[in-house]
């Protein structure tokens, strides 16, 4: 038990995974490209070789997790991720993104260098105001969904599709790309929502962040000046004390 979870720890095991979530998402925009048959030699292999490495990951953790059920209702996206292939659940693949982030912590290496380590502390800070990181996850699953959509809906290149997505969501809008069918229009109409909710609460976060450096800035110099005065309150006591003894020995 002790050596199968310092395995799924290791950074070697880390590593795997990460390349097995690059070649994961390679083949599902490549399965989306007209014309590009996947299925043969060696997509397929490299396909069927990523679905066992998250089988393996997925019920391995499951295996040493002290609460299975905890477990199940927390890894919902891994389990999606290891659906059959071929299936209409083959978009699912998308969410091994998830497991290439959480062992994205192998590159925690940058942390002996000081400024990459600074850099990574204020991002982790960034992404925790608002939520914000919850909102970037929502608004790439709601991005990479509807140019998907958009691109079997439209009969349209998975390329020109995402450049759609992305000029829609930005509330650019060129007018080179525009939809025509109902589902083209509802994808439309999501990507909108969530490109004005994302730049507000962008903004939004901006602000807290900056509020938030200059009053822990602030609450920091007060601290320092409360420890300086419990200081000088302790040696002013002394001295009264050193005081009281001296005028003591003169009576």
């Amino acid at each position: 038990m002790k050596k199968f979870h310092k395995f799924l720890h290791s950074n070697g095991y880390y590593f795997v995974i990460v390349l097995a979530g690059l070649f994961s998402l390679v083949i599902l925009v490549l399965s989306y490209i007209p014309h590009f048959n996947i299925s043969r030699s060696p997509y397929i292999e490299i396909d069927i070789a990523t679905l066992l490495i998250f089988c393996f990951d997925y019920f391995g953790r499951l295996y040493l997790a002290k609460d299975k059920g905890d477990f199940f209702r927390h890894n919902i996206l891994d389990l999606l991720a290891i659906l059959p292939f071929n299936t209409i659940f083959n978009a699912f693949r998308v969410f091994r993104v998830v497991n290439v982030l959480r062992f994205a912590k192998v590159f925690t290496l940058i942390r002996f260098i000081g400024t990459a380590g600074k850099m990574q502390k204020n991002a982790k800070k960034f992404l925790r105001i608002n939520g914000f990181i919850y909102l970037i996850i929502i608004c790439g699953i709601v991005l990479v969904t509807a140019a998907i959509s958009y691109s079997l809906a439209e009969n349209v290149s998975l390329s020109n599709s995402f450049w759609w997505a992305i000029v829609t969501a930005s509330t650019v809008g060129y007018g080179d790309v525009a939809p025509t069918t109902l589902v083209g229009r509802i994808s439309a109409v999501s990507l909108m929502i969530i490109g004005i909710g994302f730049i507000g609460t962008l903004t939004s976060t901006i602000t807290n962040y900056f509020t938030q450096e200059t009053s822990e800035k602030s609450d920091d110099k007060l601290d320092q000046i409360l420890v300086k005065l419990d200081k000088i309150e302790k040696e002013n006591h002394e001295l009264h004390h050193e005081i009281d003894e001296l005028k003591k020995q003169k009576k």
